[in-house]
């Protein structure tokens, strides 16, 4: 009996919801079978792509081609066609910065300002824009005290790590919004004359493993100040 009640009130409460237009969040997968990545697998904005990219789109298999040595003798090597993927999510650079923004009455920093700048691409894998270049941005304050500048290291640490969390979230957004399957069918159906007249990408150099302890800009020796001859 007390069963019966509660799945009645359940159905009750699901109905409710669903008049209110409110809609439980789901996966949202991306329109391509497959996709290689060029940030930094070593890298923790890397990691932390890479599994909301997992998370958000199972059916989607990131292929992560083998490191290639250039030929000695110059010549370009042609990738393998089995590492090749339908899309690729390209890193153009990522900015992290401290400066100071405020000084106490000594003339010492009182406050630092973090900011995170992230730059990527999508494109297909014969280089036809999919999403052109776009930049996200993030900033926190931080209070500074230079008599305990090993802990301000470690709260600026956090600090990044959370805006990188808020870039990774806003990355996903962008990168499963509903103009980017419009584009991938856009390109998916441009006949032979069309595909000549679709704006292509330069290629871009790959960029090289970031190790974790050397990600984040240090607070010594400090950054310059704002207007520092105002």
């Amino acid at each position: 009996m007390t069963r019966s009640i509660v799945r009645v009130l359940l159905s009750l409460i699901a109905v409710l919801l669903a008049g209110c237009g409110f809609k439980m969040q789901g996966v949202t997968p991306m329109p391509f079978d497959s996709l290689n990545i060029t940030i930094p697998q070593n890298s923790q904005f890397g990691a932390d792509v890479r599994r909301a990219i997992r998370a958000a789109s199972p059916n989607t298999t990131i292929i992560e081609p083998p490191k290639v040595k250039p030929s000695e003798s110059g010549e370009k090597l042609k990738p393998d066609p089995k590492y090749i993927a339908q899309a690729k999510l390209e890193q153009i650079s990522e900015i992290r910065n401290t400066r100071i923004v405020s000084l106490n009455a000594q003339g010492k920093p009182e406050e630092f300002e973090l900011t995170l700048a992230y730059t990527f691409r999508l494109v297909n894998a014969k280089n036809q824009i999919i999403l052109p270049e776009t930049t996200l941005t993030a900033a926190r304050s931080m209070p500074f005290d230079e008599r305990v500048v090993q802990a301000k290291e470690g709260e600026a640490a956090t600090l990044f790590r959370d805006m990188q969390k808020s870039l990774v979230a806003r990355m996903m957004r962008r990168l499963t919004a509903p103009d980017i399957k419009q584009r991938w069918d856009v390109l998916r159906a441009a006949t032979s004359d069309e595909q000549e007249n679709i704006d292509t990408a330069e290629p871009i150099q790959a960029p090289s493993s970031i190790q974790t302890p050397w990600q984040n800009p240090s607070l010594t020796p400090l950054p310059i100040p704002v207007n520092p001859g105002g």
